[in-house]
């Protein structure tokens, strides 16, 4: 018996209602059942246009028919119907969803007909020309239009392709099906007129890097490949061969690498100097393996944020993915193109559709959905596809062979085209940085990694150690006659760079090894240089400073030795403890004081006024009171009128709230609440004066629930003479651990504050931004601030804070995994520019021990000073190769504004300069920029980080 009719029943009454939001198994039988029924020796035996018709309405099957009854059309059908068609003579195939299978089946009744070869590239040909009818006729539907299909004159030429390819000529059947293909497109053009783009992503990772890769990289089909840097090293290694396809393909316009990034590092949470370091590294290996780097930037990892525009722009990006592969959350607002404007008002070309996955039949039904939103929204209309190199599916494979034909769909496109082709015609989009929050916390715990909170502190250490070690090798080597041989600057920052948040036990050794024998070269280097060669006599301290604002810093003297009374010392701490001193040291420069013996030195008397007394702590500045409940924070005062500032405490965050019962007086109430209850056990002074106050309060976490200790804590609180700040040093002894998720399950410790209306602000990549969101992250400090006070919180890189109230805020500790039992903030108050505190906090000064003194009248000196608070000044960085007749004797310094304010900078240098210059991260002339004498004037927008090439005669 032959076909004579080619049917599919739908699980919908017409094409506006076909559903969209179906499994992978159900959808994939609906789609293949539409791509079979074009094989060209069904349409030769049929001669007619498949047809589609309702399932709960199919009507009385004819013999001959080739009915597909898909599995999710199943439900829609009358009982027993199927049963009583084949009795009728018609092919029913049910329960068929691959297309091999259904391929298959679908071709048996033919007999021997439907076993004769053809061409199995024109088959497949045929097959992704019925995909692409069904996506057409679909998109046409969800564009609120109507078919304007001519299926005679279609049929005609089907017919004419299908038998020219049963005859074996494939020059005739590709020319009927192009005009086949056209036809689609006329269809598609009556509603959408003008190019759509289709971007085909490949993501790689050396496990997949298999032959599907090979022969995707020599395709004539445009295509997309993100990896990162050090994948594709790997991947080379194995294949080399494959780098030559790259950069052939590359310079063609049919490959395209996405990304730059050497690793995926959890960058969201470490310093920006980081992501630029990641960028430049992975750039210049691109440029060494291809002749070029890549223009669009994305990551698989979580990593979008406010400060990428700026960073991607001065590296001559021309188009980036603000899209998340990864889990986090991020403004997710949807456009094929916008202008991604970042926190320094930089903009770069952005895509922010998120990507269907090119391997998912659920995915590929929903993309004629996905596609009109596109044409609605977009000025150009884009459909971005992610997929592994090796596709389990053919649709998308579908796709591609149509683009061979005609664009019917849309033209696939490597991103650097589409961006050209969409140039300067998105909206602009400034996304707040507190709409942003990484994954991190929550896949290390679901890991089960080792310390998933206080590695960040771990990072942040090393991060600030490496900086001041660098700087002063840096000013060593400026200072030096001839320039310093000192170790290899690339290893250092190799190996240091090397100990991210993620880095293995044996990464953080190496590191900390490295800078151990650095800063061992350095402190001699830059005692040698800073005292100079006719020092001296007397033994004394150098203190280094390397941050760019002037500091009150807390030196304790070497053991045995004691502080003297010269000018730069403030105040001083003479016990039997300690011997220390807050002494007065210049910006980006240095303080050298004699040391005399112990035993000489007089012990300071505590004075009249004592600065820690039963549970109270005071300063010239504030008074701070312990609680004798609990033995936290109980509240902090200035002596003007002024409402409490804060009050803290330690808790135990339990996963659901719970209920328990408590005494006032004679008077029971019930409490709910998510939290344990501190309790005070004892307490002791350590400190009364002259220049610190210290009490420690010792006591426990209780289950007031079940009346059990969750944990002993001890908590140490400091203050210092005329310093607006409040030390907080904690342990805890956990008999609880905290499990599953890290957000809603921890040990912490809790801060209030009297003001609702109060606004936080945290550090993002070191800047001050506005939080909006109740989970935070922010590594150096949260602000909160209202019209009259300003009240900080400075960690020492604990990133992860909860927001739990109006007026209330957790700092995470302990979370499931967690080791570290120690940890350390700072509270300061009215203190208007955060990030220097925070520096000034936990970045001590380098102090070197001489036994020699400066000449007279050189014990003190700076280098550079910048005019603005709110602009730092982070790293001393060698100069790019000097251009014809420029001096080779020159330094870039890098500027970071940290308060979001736009204003002219003066930077005033320790000699003049010959020659000043801002440039991108390329090293390429951004602009000149104007001397006054040993005065820089710079002109610095909120966020940006500036790097300025100095030049001197």
């Amino acid at each position: 018996m032959s076909v004579n009719e080619l049917l599919i029943l739908v699980p919908c009454h017409s094409l506006e209602d076909f559903p969209t939001e179906l499994g992978d198994e159900p959808a994939a039988g609906l789609l293949n059942a539409f791509s079979v029924v074009f094989h060209p020796q069904l349409i030769a035996a049929a001669e007619s246009f498949p047809r589609y018709v309702r399932a709960d309405e199919p009507g009385t099957a004819k013999p001959g028919q080739l009915i597909i009854l898909p599995t999710a059309s199943q439900d829609w059908m009358p009982h027993g119907w199927a049963d009583q068609a084949r009795r009728e003579g018609a092919f029913v195939i049910s329960g068929e969803t691959h297309r091999s299978e259904l391929l298959k089946s679908a071709l048996a009744p033919l007999g021997e007909a439907g076993q004769s070869d053809v061409d199995p590239e024109l088959v497949a040909d045929f097959l992704a020309l019925g995909t692409v009818y069904l996506q057409t006729e679909l998109l046409t539907r969800h564009m609120r239009n109507y078919s304007h299909l001519e299926e005679d004159q279609m049929l005609r030429e089907l017919l004419a392709g299908s038998h020219a390819a049963i005859a074996g000529d494939a020059a005739a059947t590709r020319a009927h099906l192009k005009r086949c293909f056209e036809m689609l497109l006329s269809c598609r053009e009556r509603f959408y007129p003008v190019e759509c783009h289709l971007i085909d992503l490949c993501l790689v990772i050396p496990r997949l890097a298999n032959e599907s890769l090979g022969q995707l990289l020599n395709t004539d089909v445009p295509v997309n490949v993100l990896a990162q840097g050090c994948d594709w090293e790997e991947i080379l290694e194995a294949h080399p061969e494959w780098q030559e396809a790259i950069r052939e393909g590359w310079k063609q316009g049919n490959v395209e690498l996405v990304g730059g990034d050497w690793k995926d590092r959890p960058t969201a949470l470490m310093s920006i100097d980081a992501q630029i370091d990641e960028l430049s590294r992975g750039h210049a290996w691109y440029h060494t393996q291809f002749d070029r780097a890549p223009t669009v930037w994305g990551r698989k990892r979580f990593g979008v944020g406010p400060h990428m525009p700026q960073v991607l722009h001065r590296l001559g990006y021309v188009g980036a993915l603000h899209v998340v592969m990864d889990d986090g959350i991020y403004p997710d607002e949807e456009l094929a193109n916008l202008r991604w404007q970042g926190s320094d008002g930089s903009m770069i070309e952005a895509c922010s559709r998120i990507p269907l996955a090119g391997d998912s039949a659920s995915s590929l039904l929903r993309f004629p959905v996905r596609m009109a939103e596109s044409m609605d929204y977009d000025h150009v209309a884009g459909v971005v596809f992610a997929r592994w190199p090796e596709q389990r599916t053919p649709w998308l494979d579908d796709f591609r062979r149509a683009q061979k034909y005609a664009p019917v769909l849309g033209k696939f496109s490597t991103l650097h085209d589409f961006f050209h082709a969409t140039d300067t015609h998105g909206t602009i989009n400034e996304f707040a940085a507190g709409r942003y929050l990484s994954p991190f916390l929550v896949q290390s715990v679901a890991r089960r990694d080792a310390d998933p909170v206080s590695r960040y502190v771990t990072y942040w250490e090393m991060q600030r150690r490496f900086q001041r070690v660098d700087w002063c090798r840096r000013v060593a080597e400026l200072f030096s006659s001839p320039t310093l041989n000192l170790a290899d600057d690339r290893t250092l920052d190799d190996v240091v760079r090397e100990a991210d948040p993620e880095s293995t036990a044996e990464q953080q050794l190496a590191a900390v090894a490295a800078l151990d024998k650095a800063e061992l070269e350095t402190r001699s280097h830059i005692a040698r240089v800073l005292t100079g060669d006719s020092a001296g006599a007397g033994a004394g301290l150098l203190i280094v400073n390397p941050h760019s604002f002037s500091r009150q810093v807390v030196v304790d003297w070497p053991e045995g030795t004691a502080p003297g009374q010269e000018d730069p010392i403030r105040h001083r701490q003479i016990n039997e403890q300690s011997s220390s001193a807050i002494v007065d040291v210049p910006a980006c420069g240095f303080q050298w004081l004699s040391t005399q013996l112990r035993k000489e030195a007089r012990d300071t008397p505590v004075g009249k006024l004592l600065m820690a007394e039963e549970l109270t702590l005071r300063t010239d500045l504030f008074e701070v009171e312990l609680s004798n409940a609990t033995g936290g924070i109980a509240q902090i005062r200035t002596y003007r009128r002024s409402p409490n500032r804060l009050s803290q405490q330690l808790a135990f965050r339990f996963p659901h709230e719970r209920t328990y019962k408590t005494t006032v007086g004679e008077e029971s109430h019930e409490v709910r609440s998510y939290y344990s209850v501190m309790q005070l056990r004892e307490s002791e002074i350590i400190s009364a004066g002259p220049m610190s106050g210290c009490i420690e309060t010792r006591g426990d976490l209780m289950d007031t629930v079940q009346n059990r200790i969750l944990a002993h804590y001890r908590q140490r609180c400091t203050v210092y003479r005329e310093q607006p700040v409040i030390r907080v040093e904690i342990e805890l002894d956990t008999l609880k651990q905290p499990e599953g998720d890290p957000w809603t399950n921890y040990f912490c410790s809790r801060f209030a504050w009297k003001q609702e209306s109060a606004v936080l602000s945290g550090s993002m990549q070191e800047g001050a931004h506005l939080i909006t969101a109740p989970r935070i992250e922010a590594p150096q400090f949260v602000e909160i601030a209202d019209d009259s006070y300003r009240t900080t919180i400075h960690t020492r890189g604990l990133p992860f804070h909860r927001k739990t109230g109006d007026r209330m805020l957790d700092t995470i500790l302990i979370t499931e995994g967690e080791n570290a039992r120690k940890f350390e903030f700072v509270i300061s108050i009215d203190e208007n520019y955060p990030l220097q505190r925070t520096l000034d906090a936990f970045s001590p000064p380098l102090v070197v021990r001489t036994e020699s003194a400066p000449p007279s009248g050189a014990h003190s000196g700076w280098l550079f000073h910048v005019g603005a608070p709110n602009v730092q000044l982070t790293r001393l960085l060698p100069a790019p190769p000097a251009g014809a007749g420029m001096s080779s004797e020159g330094f870039v310094i890098r500027l970071q504004e940290t308060e979001g304010r736009h204003r002219q900078v003066p930077v005033q240098c320790f000699r003049t300069p010959a020659y000043a210059r801002q440039i991108d991260l390329k090293g390429e002339t951004i602009s000149t920029v104007p001397l006054d004498g040993e005065t820089l004037t710079l002109d610095m927008a909120s966020f940006e980080v500036c790097d300025v090439e100095v030049r001197f005669e």
